[in-house]
């Protein structure tokens, strides 16, 4: 009986410092939240957009506090870094035992998404842009043809002429789908920034939150597992920064993809339908496209089925928008972006051994073919789906082919974070495509290299418009993108091949879902056997 009570206060312990970590993790992504939405709500600012024809009735609200750059910017940059260790102390403290509610984490997440769009969009001014191509489209436009800065010489529009640099003479590079919701956004907002911004702002948050609520459907029932879920997409606040704060729309995207994800079983048919709708919105959703047909290689009738309706919308969509609407996405793969770790050799490669266009065509192809090589070492690495029987009790450990989904999140994370990892053109809130499939595995090392890398491309676009700068906050902005940001992001990829070639074996799909050991109750004996004390990895 001594040893018993041992065992048992030493569980308990471990049970009440993964509730104190967990109740931790809470504090700091509640606190982020607070930080991004306060620097909103001192209004225009170097981080935070200014709005054109406001209505101080309608949101995004804000007061003109005329914040100081340092200011701001030190806001962001520390709601990142509390945001960052938040997650981090959340999934470690899941791993230690840690059982919080879902649908309080949940909460948690909506009410900071909500906040994040009554406020001014932040830290980069793409939304600006989506709403003058919306405009554009709702006016008998072309933005497929027709730049901003070109649209303005035949009139001027309030919407069209606040574009930032250096979109103002860009064309779209958004699919039709994409397009047809920024116009709508345009049409509702009858001739306004104010309220066309409101509109993208919504669109953005509803997609947000929707992916947040598929993935946790995803993960199943197991109240850890879907905790997971809520971490990892829609209570995380690095993540609500870069697609909800900043208003881009990748998550408009995203949602068909991962939605693809849950109907697949039921309808191949219906996830090649809302697969092409995603790539409609932006091409890398075909990265879940290939999942999704890998998982159904061993069924030709289920494959052919989704080859079909992604053919279906995608030529439907583009086909109705013009040819031409490829212009800029076979042009984007000769950029390179900053704080990516190809930048720091594109600069010397086109400044003294090659001209400007060979050395993004080196950089291209070498960023390829990394993309490949990581993405083989991460096919053997990755851990497993979680295991989420399909109704009626069926067991699909025991027949892997009567639900693709497992597999199909698992291959849709592998080929996501290999193209975010080494992609010569990636953004931060690119990796949202990533964490979606990411928050329906096994807990893992792997959290903790994806978080570093969301969280410091997060930091190095704070703020990622072109504005004028302080002297000082400008060079500190600057070494943090150009210098710290693509040496960390190399040391992370570093861990990450070194984690990939230890693997020996991938844990089990019965092993997908480990709840803590159960304290056991006075004179009761303890298990024994292989899976006693074991807890989640």
């Amino acid at each position: 009986m001594p040893a018993l009570h041992v065992v048992t206060d030493t569980r308990t312990d471990q049970a009440a410092r993964a509730a104190r970590v967990g109740r931790l993790a809470v504090t700091c992504l509640g606190a982020s939240l607070a930080l991004f939405t306060v620097t909103g709500l001192l209004g225009p600012s170097v981080v935070a957009l200014t709005l054109p024809q406001r209505a101080a009735w309608r949101p995004p609200y804000w007061f003109d506090a005329h914040p100081a750059p340092w200011l701001v910017v030190m806001l962001a940059l520390s709601g990142l870094a509390v945001g960052a260790l938040g997650l981090y102390a959340g999934l470690r403290a899941l791993s230690a035992g840690w059982t919080p509610a879902p649908r309080r984490l949940t909460a948690l997440g909506v009410a900071g998404v909500t906040a994040l769009t009554l406020v001014p969009p932040m830290a980069s001014g793409d939304v600006l842009m989506y709403a003058a191509y919306g405009r554009i489209a709702a006016r008998g436009g072309d933005p497929y043809l027709t730049a901003p800065a070109e649209y303005v010489l035949h009139g001027s529009d309030p919407v069209v002429t606040a574009t930032e640099r250096p979109w103002q003479t860009a064309t779209s590079v958004y699919g039709p789908v994409g397009t047809w919701l920024q116009q709508a956004a345009a049409w509702l907002g009858g001739g306004s920034t104010h309220a066309t911004v409101l509109g993208l702002q919504v669109t953005n948050s509803l997609a947000f939150v929707a992916v947040g609520l598929l993935a946790v459907r995803l993960a199943g029932r197991a109240p850890r597992a879907r905790a997971r879920a809520v971490l990892c997409v829609l209570s995380n606040p690095v993540l609500a920064w870069l697609v909800v704060a900043g208003a881009h729309n990748d998550a408009q995207a995203v949602v068909f993809a991962v939605a693809a994800l849950v109907v697949v079983r039921r309808s191949p048919f219906v996830a090649g339908l809302l697969v092409g709708l995603g790539g409609a919105v932006k091409l890398t959703v075909g990265l879940y496209g290939l999942a999704l047909l890998w998982a159904l290689r061993r069924s030709p009738r289920a494959a052919a089925a989704l080859c079909a309706g992604s053919l279906l919308t995608l030529v439907g969509t583009y086909v109705f928008a013009g040819p031409h609407v490829f212009d800029r996405v076979l042009a984007a793969p000769s950029f390179v972006s900053s704080g990516t770790p190809w930048r720091l050799l594109f600069g010397p490669l086109y400044l003294f051994v090659l001209p400007m266009p060979a050395a993004r065509a080196v950089i291209a192809v070498a960023s390829a073919v990394t993309t490949v090589l990581l993405a083989a070492l991460l096919w053997r690495a990755v851990p497993t789906a979680v295991h989420a029987p399909v109704e009626g009790g069926t067991d699909t450990t025991a027949d892997p082919t009567a639900d693709p989904t497992p597999e199909a999140v698992r291959v849709a994370a592998v080929l996501c974070l290999a193209w975010v990892f080494t992609t010569q053109y990636s953004l931060p809130w690119y990796d949202l495509l990533a964490w979606a499939p990411l928050a329906g595995l096994v807990a893992g090392r792997l959290d903790s290299m994806v978080l570093a890398r969301t969280a410091m491309m997060a930091a190095a676009y704070v703020p990622g418009r072109v504005v004028d700068l302080p002297a000082v906050v400008g060079f500190v902005t600057d070494r943090i993108r150009d210098t710290a940001t693509p040496l960390v992001q190399i040391a992370i990829l570093v861990w990450l091949v070194r984690w990939c070639l230890s693997r020996r074996d991938q844990p089990s799909a019965g092993d997908a879902v480990r709840m803590p050991p159960r304290t056991p109750r006075a004179g009761e004996a303890l298990p024994t056997g292989r899976g006693a004390g074991s807890g989640s990895p």
